[in-house]
């Protein structure tokens, strides 16, 4: 009986493979096909690992002294409003990386509006893959503060002077960079060198426009260069950067009246000088190019210790600004024809003290700041009696702050700003204004 069983299951397996032998055999175009669908998958994992997105949103609470406080930590406040919550930043960021190519793409979502932040491509070298073409809307190769991503930033803001000399940080434009790999003798040199439309981007809320995006309003390009070094240890305890950047542009003067010169009259009294361009065989001078010329210095040093990373951080500018009587921002629209120019000589500084509290996630943050946008005069040789305007006022600020990194994500900032103004014989400004700002945010990256 035991026999008769055994072989019975012996024909029932050999029926069995014999089946599947034949079902494998008319079955081999269908495992082609699965094969080419299962490498067509693998080849869009392969892409798709090749895309990296990122992102992150701050949101805040702001207190100012007094309503309406005109401020440069967020933009002002309403004339009725002394406390704000909102979204200071909604960014998504796209980045597509191939082996000697980039594509980057970046958006701004905030109550406000959504805006482009930056999109551009780059291109390296395949040989020795140091040099760099990138174009498009990117950040401007100008210092250290500007190419610090806001993700990253100890303070809530850029400081006033970059504001006010390159609105919003971006522009249109392209860009040559020489940068040698790890390994080469050159290693952490790094010389950035590109031409821009001049008008920086759109952000809603903070840019005045009459159409949806920023577009050149005139001829001419301006000139960016940066030359930087950075060296670590070979502990990487302590690092160490310096760099020094020049900016030379400007924009289309709007009419013939350019007040360029300070001088002293016989009471002893400083006042603007009028460029004269209306007389005999001297050339018109709207439509000519209203200079801006930035010289900049940086360093950066970071130590690490027993007590925690020490980071000290500064930048210092000088230069010429051509800008308006109650404003030297530059212009991100043509001006209007009744605004005359004031060329004038300026400079501005930031320093960081960053104190990391040993291993902890605790950290403190101290910058000074300040912004002297016309250097020829000062305290109550601001006067309006002899032409002069707010935009001659100088700011300082003192920031105080302390930065909590909860985990590899969440990062809460609480950030105090005493901004001071000099005493001047200007309308409104003959004392300090109230306009310290308190802010606290909560970052959420991922």
């Amino acid at each position: 009986m035991l026999k008769k069983l055994t072989f019975s299951y012996l024909s029932i397996l050999s029926l069995t493979f014999s089946a599947i032998a034949q079902e494998t055999n008319t079955a081999t175009p269908s495992a082609d096909s699965l094969n080419k669908s299962i490498l067509s998958v693998k080849h869009d994992l392969d892409n798709l690992k090749k895309l990296k997105v990122t992102g992150w949103v701050q949101a805040q609470f702001q207190l100012a002294d007094t309503a309406g406080a005109k401020n440069f930590d967020g933009g002002d406040f309403l004339s009725t409003s002394t406390n704000r919550f909102y979204i200071r930043r909604g960014r998504v960021k796209f980045t597509y990386n191939q082996k000697n190519s980039q594509y980057v793409l970046q958006v701004n979502a905030t109550e406000r509006g959504v805006n482009l932040v930056e999109i551009f491509a780059k291109v390296t070298d395949p040989w020795i893959n140091s040099i760099t073409l990138t174009a498009g809307v990117m950040n401007r190769p100008f210092g250290f503060e500007i190419q610090q991503s806001s993700a990253d930033r100890e303070t809530p803001e850029r400081s006033r002077f970059l504001q006010i000399l390159m609105p919003n940080e971006r522009d249109l434009g392209m860009m040559l960079t020489y940068a040698p790999p790890k390994g080469h003798k050159l290693f952490g040199l790094k010389l950035d060198a590109g031409f821009y439309n001049g008008t920086g981007i759109a952000v809603p809320g903070s840019t005045s426009l009459n159409g949806a995006g920023l577009t050149e309003f005139d001829k001419y390009k301006d000139f960016i260069g940066r030359l930087s070094y950075t060296k670590s240890s070979k502990n990487e305890k302590v690092k160490f950067g310096i760099g020094g950047s020049h900016y030379r542009g400007g924009y289309a003067r709007p009419n013939n009246k350019n007040w360029n010169a300070i001088a002293t009259d016989t009471a002893g009294n400083k006042t603007w000088t009028l460029q004269d361009a209306s007389g005999s065989g001297i050339t018109k001078l709207a439509g000519k190019q209203a200079p801006r010329i930035y010289y900049a210095g940086e360093i950066q040093l970071s130590i690490v210790s027993k007590i925690g990373t020490t980071t000290l951080r500064g930048e210092y500018i000088t230069g010429v600004q051509s800008g308006f009587k109650d404003d030297t921002k530059s212009p991100s629209a043509a001006p209007s024809a009744t605004l005359d120019t004031y060329q004038r000589e300026f400079n501005g500084a930031n320093v960081y003290f960053i104190q990391r509290l040993g291993k902890s996630k605790h950290e403190i943050a101290v910058k000074y700041e300040w912004y002297d946008p016309n250097t020829k005069v000062s305290g109550t040789e601001v006067s309006s009696k002899y032409g002069f305007g707010r935009g001659d006022i100088k700011y300082t600020a003192l920031g105080l702050g302390y930065n909590l990194y909860w985990d590899q994500n969440v990062k809460f900032m609480f950030h105090y700003n005493m901004v001071t103004n000099e005493k001047t014989n200007i309308s409104g400004y003959t004392y300090d204004l109230k306009d310290n700002i308190f802010t606290a945010r909560v970052q959420y990256r991922f």
